[in-house]
């Protein structure tokens, strides 16, 4: 394959020009050729940080990796501007997956929306979001609820007739139907939250050691539980109002409450540590998991790494403790795992290896003498 068909199999392909026969032999080329495979992903991470929606002759003109890298802008201190990438192009997914640091299914790449698993008995029905995706579902009484990935909720057959009452563990976003006669509680991690027709966020994964709510619009109490299972708080949310609450990592056996469904009477609670209620939030930080555009705010890269994890199904591993003090801010919008590690490695002294669904981050030291310089320069 001479130079001017790879460059122009390169142009049409990041341009969505290319027919089904010239893809497959860029699909091959990518496939027997270990060497133009690594400069394909180079190619591919040029233009994506360019940020343009160009043609060939636009895409001629680029400027090389190296520069392209060396514009990489950084904030000062270590909140990293996130680069915005383009939303994939039709050809794209097909050639996303042949890189150099080997195979990754699909599935495990992409955060897309999935039916929920749904298990109903005669006592129960169970939801289930898988990880890797997000469901959306409507109640009985006509709520909505939007499950984020490796999340669940449960109700009873009667929920909505006598009272309206589910147990949720993970996260989810509610937007309640009225009824004044009828509260509506969500049972997570120690807390209940109440609301009678409202829109709000609850995150309680049970692995995590702080549980939130998040108030969009309406009013919710939220009512909080200490380690035995009495009630030790109510916090009342008004709009635009977050509480956290950070428990110890010691679990203990909570006694059987009005507060605690009785199916649910035996989940362990921590003991409590800090309980913070904070003010005129950005509530769509904390809500746009759920939106086509996924808005992230000086998010260290401890926790952001979670959030990683389930929305694709993967396990991320730090080599590098330092790593996890990085802080990142930017929008993901359809991008895939792969993407998101390539604009993380561009903006920080990073660098990431693949292993099935299996992700180790390690310092670039390189990188981050490099970094650190620009800091300097900047301050």
């Amino acid at each position: 394959m001479s130079k001017g068909e790879i460059k122009y199999l390169l142009a049409g392909f990041f341009s969505g020009e290319l027919r089904e026969d010239e893809l497959k032999r860029l699909h091959d080329k990518i496939e027997s050729d270990a060497v133009f495979r690594e400069e394909f992903n180079r190619w591919r991470s040029a233009w994506i940080l360019a940020h343009h929606e160009a043609g060939k002759e636009k895409f001629a003109k680029h400027p090389s990796w190296r520069q392209l890298r060396k514009r990489a802008a950084f904030n000062a201190g270590h909140s990293i501007a996130f680069l915005r990438y383009l939303t994939p192009m039709r050809y794209a997914a097909s050639l996303l997956l042949c890189l150099a640091t080997g195979a990754i299914t699909a599935t495990a790449l992409l955060y897309r929306s999935a039916d929920a698993a749904t298990t109903v008995s005669p006592a129960s029905t169970v939801v289930k979001a898988p990880l890797g995706a997000k469901s959306n579902i409507i109640l009985p009484d006509g709520s909505v609820v939007w499950l984020n990935a490796g999340s669940t909720i449960e109700y009873t057959g009667s929920f909505g007739i006598e009272k309206r009452e589910l147990f949720l563990s993970g996260e989810a976003f509610f937007e309640v139907k009225s009824d004044s006669l009828k509260p509506f509680n969500v049972y997570a991690s120690g807390m209940t939250v109440r609301a009678l027709g409202t829109r709000f966020n609850v995150k309680a994964y049970p692995e995590d050691h702080i549980s939130e709510a998040t108030l969009e619009e309406g009013k919710v109490d939220v009512l909080i539980l200490s380690s035995t299972g009495k009630l030790t708080q109510s916090v009342s949310l008004k709009p635009k109002e977050q509480l956290l609450i950070r428990r110890a990592q010691e679990e203990t056996q909570p006694v059987q409450t009005d507060l605690t469904p009785a199916s649910k009477s035996n989940e362990k609670i921590a003991v409590i540590k800090e309980i913070i209620l904070i003010p005129d939030v950005q509530t769509e930080l904390s809500t746009s998991w759920k939106d086509k555009k996924w808005i992230i705010s000086d998010e260290p890269l401890e926790t952001l790494a979670i959030d990683l994890e389930r929305r694709y199904n993967l396990n991320i591993r730090f080599e590098s403790e330092e790593l996890k003090t990085y802080k990142f801010t930017g929008t993901i919008e359809k991008e895939t795992v792969e993407q998101v590690l390539t604009a993380l490695s561009l903006t920080a002294p990073l660098q990431y290896a693949f292993d099935k669904n299996n992700v180790a981050l390690s310092l670039n030291k390189k990188d981050k003498a490099k970094f650190n310089k620009v800091l300097k320069n900047k301050r």
